[in-house]
């Protein structure tokens, strides 16, 4: 089932395109990874989907219907720019949220302290949210985000500032949200987390779209001719192929043009190779990132990881 499709989305501000005839779909029960660099249009996308713009042009559709004010109670929305009151505490800031998609006073309530329990925080229900460290209010943002049990969750750098082990809960509940069918799309700067936890992704840049597709077969594009190959022993050197070793008895050699892998093993059994294994070595989300946005990209990512740091 189509959960989100665009269709040549374009998008100006002052003749200025942050979106250039974007089309992508998300679908039920897979989570979704939106990245590009700044200024690429992301944050733009995520305010056409929740209503907050209206495309120039093209066509935005969201559960098979283009009036997106209709699904909007079917959506959660994770702000990068997080909007909780301190001075309420946990219970009543998440119940608040729930109120404000329609639940009545008692069921927001209940449902506002299964979401608290589920994100983990079930002890902290009653503190206020200027009592909490960062990661423990973002816990609070993420169960209000969820707490109406959307069929669409949309999150904006929902890991930023989240340590070790909040960070991986958060990845735990994505997880278990794409189990119970629901669509979760992920805007986010972390290739790391994006790689981890994706299942089709697209990338932004300039407001155009560069990459989309499966996390497969986004990599099978462009594998470059390197393989990695365990053995036993020194490894021969192969004529015209540079070699890096990982580790003992682990190396990444990339084939020269027009040496294909079989031909690679061949000879390098008849140099006297011991080999134990031989695979293509797939590049990362983060090094395809990097080589699609250039400097921009990754400007990025060193900022992202400045910013865990």
């Amino acid at each position: 089932m189509q959960v989100i499709e665009a269709q040549d989305v374009v998008k100006e501000f002052t003749g200025v395109r942050a979106l250039a005839g974007v089309s992508f779909e998300a679908h039920a029960g897979e989570v979704f990874a939106l990245v590009g660099p700044n200024g690429a249009g992301k944050t733009t996308l995520l305010r056409l989907l929740t209503n907050i713009l209206k495309p120039d042009s093209g066509r935005l559709s969201l559960f098979g219907s283009e009036d997106i004010a209709a699904g909007l109670s079917r959506i959660g929305y994770m702000p990068e720019e997080r909007g909780l009151y301190k001075n309420l505490c946990a219970l009543e800031t998440v119940t608040y949220f729930a109120e404000l998609k329609g639940m009545r006073r008692a069921d927001a309530r209940r449902a506002a302290a299964e979401a608290i329990e589920a994100v983990g925080m079930a002890g902290h229900a009653k503190r206020k949210l200027e009592e909490l460290s960062k990661g423990m209010s973002q816990r609070i943002q993420f169960a209000a985000t969820i707490v109406h049990k959307p069929d669409l969750v949309l999150m904006d750098e929902p890991f930023s500032g989240l340590d070790p082990v909040s960070g991986l809960h958060l990845q735990e509940l994505v997880e278990r949200m794409r189990s119970e069918g629901r669509t979760v799309l992920l805007s986010t700067h972390n290739m790391e987390h994006a790689e981890r936890l994706c299942d089709r992704l697209l990338m932004l840049h300039r407001g155009t779209v560069r990459l989309y597709g499966s996390l497969a077969e986004i990599k099978q594009r462009y594998v470059d001719g390197s393989v990695r190959v365990t053995h036993r022993g020194m490894l021969p050197e192969l004529h015209g192929a540079e070699a890096v070793a990982e580790r003992e008895g682990s190396t990444i050699i990339t084939l020269p043009a027009g040496m294909s892998s079989g031909a690679a093993v061949a000879r390098l059994v008849e140099l006297g190779a011991d080999l134990v294994g031989f695979e293509p070595v797939e590049p990362s989300l983060e090094e395809i990132f990097v080589k699609v946005a250039g400097a921009e990209g990754e400007a990025d990512l060193v900022a992202t990881r400045a910013n865990a740091a």
